[in-house]
């Protein structure tokens, strides 16, 4: 899928996943898919000389290795060479092909993933680390010792072995969106009574009545995410799925907006210029993708 940025200034390259690992992994398998590992630096090459070099070209990659097929020391070097920027979905990190509770956005997974497109050659000012502006929810097996152990508990099924089909045991929501009424209590508790995690750096709530692992940012996990990640590594930018999702509150993207406003990027784009329904959010700086 490919993006068009505000006012025609460039592209958006978002492919999910070249090489495979993609939703429907089951019935094409990876092996299926390995030709699109050469060709999608070929894909971008050519989409570059299709828009020219003064239009901004960027792409969101994965942020779990696993996924990472096409994104290699072979590789990485000639995709970072045709773009601007790389958007590191540094969320997602727990989704239903898991089977243990970890953070879906946290500190340590993130470091993981941008490490391994450092490793690869891509260079850090162009490497740009993504936030979430949503929450995530998996279903835990009633059996394991979550109390005890919540982060790296195991959890139940949650995609079918046969099919890969999503068997309901896991969702997401924008905190925009009306909560789903059968998990609106247990949300409740975990806005509430949530804990963060410095081991893993991530917030989250295990709801035992329930068997519910709540996983998300909140504006103080944002914060401490550019000391220990984007100052650490020298990152170019930051970027989030989505603003739209963030309201009615704004409390995440207010809370990127001054991080942002203080760090020291290149290039930045005055939101309220560039997106005007923002003017009475929080502006007025961010980098990257919008």
């Amino acid at each position: 899928m490919a993006t068009v940025y505000h006012r025609g200034r460039g592209i958006d390259i978002d492919w999910e996943y070249p090489g495979g690992n993609g939703e429907d992994y089951k019935q094409t398998p990876n092996s299926a898919r390995l030709w699109e590992i050469s060709a999608y630096p070929a894909l971008l090459s050519a989409i570059r000389s299709a828009i020219g070099p003064s239009k901004i070209m960027s792409a969101a990659v994965p942020g779990l290795r696993r996924d990472m097929l096409a994104f290699s020391k072979r590789t990485v070097p000639a995709i970072s060479k045709t773009l601007d920027f790389v958007n590191i979905m540094t969320y997602d990190l727990m989704n239903r092909r898991d089977n243990v509770t970890k953070h879906h956005t946290g500190i340590q997974l993130s470091l993981d993933a941008v490490d391994a497109y450092l490793d690869s050659g891509l260079p850090p000012h162009k490497a740009q680390l993504g936030f979430a502006f949503y929450v995530k929810w998996f279903r835990t097996d009633p059996q394991a010792p979550c109390a005890q152990h919540p982060v790296g508990c195991n959890t139940v099924l949650m995609e079918d072995l046969s099919t890969g089909a999503d068997l309901g045991q896991c969702g997401a929501f924008a905190w925009n969106d009306k909560v789903p009424a059968e998990l609106a209590a247990s949300f409740r508790k975990a806005v509430a009574g949530g804990s963060y995690d410095e081991e893993g750096g991530g917030y989250y709530y295990w709801d035992p009545m329930e068997n519910i692992w709540w996983t998300f940012d909140t504006p103080e996990t944002i914060a401490l995410k550019f000391p220990e990640v984007v100052r650490k590594r020298a990152l170019g930018g930051v970027f989030a799925w989505g603003l739209g999702e963030d309201g009615p509150g704004w409390e995440r993207l207010r809370a990127l907006t001054q991080e942002v406003r203080e760090a020291e990027f290149d290039d930045r784009v005055d939101v309220e210029e560039e997106y005007p329904f923002l003017a009475t959010t929080p502006g007025p700086w961010f980098h990257g993708e919008l």
